[in-house]
């Protein structure tokens, strides 16, 4: 997973952890696989008091954004058969036996997923304490 920081400048930002593909923020899980489509995905974290929620809701700030690239797929041969995996009984089949390819989608590859992160307000809190304590001398 590439980590992009918004403001590389501060220091702290929130807590995040990946296990392989989920990712959980602020207690909040997320299935990255099971997320992902065939177009790209944007989840958006924010805190509202405190409180991480999936999602921008109003008078909340950004904690993270996670960024999950489109479904890729690949073209595998597969044998054509009349029996029905199903129940076992022959079915009428559209193709004659034999070979024919089909699209397959590909298992997500986490280091193409980013994960952008806001700095804690505490952290902007520092900032400018530190910021006004330069100022001073």
């Amino acid at each position: 997973m590439y980590i992009q920081k918004v403001d590389p400048n501060r220091e702290s930002f929130g807590d995040y952890s990946l296990k392989d593909a989920v990712l959980t923020i602020g207690g909040i899980t997320v299935d990255l696989e099971a997320e992902q489509e065939d177009q790209e995905v944007i989840i958006t974290f924010s805190d509202h008091n405190g409180m991480i929620h999936r999602g921008m809701m109003p008078c909340c700030r950004y904690v993270a954004e996670v960024i999950i690239p489109p479904r890729r797929y690949e073209l595998i041969e597969v044998e054509n058969t009349s029996i029905n995996e199903d129940d076992g009984e022959e079915k009428e089949m559209d193709e004659e036996p034999g070979r024919h390819t089909e699209n397959v989608p590909v298992s997500l590859d986490i280091d193409s997923v980013v994960l952008k992160l806001w700095p804690e307000e505490n952290g902007l809190e520092e900032a400018a304490t530190a910021e006004g304590e330069n100022n001073a001398e």
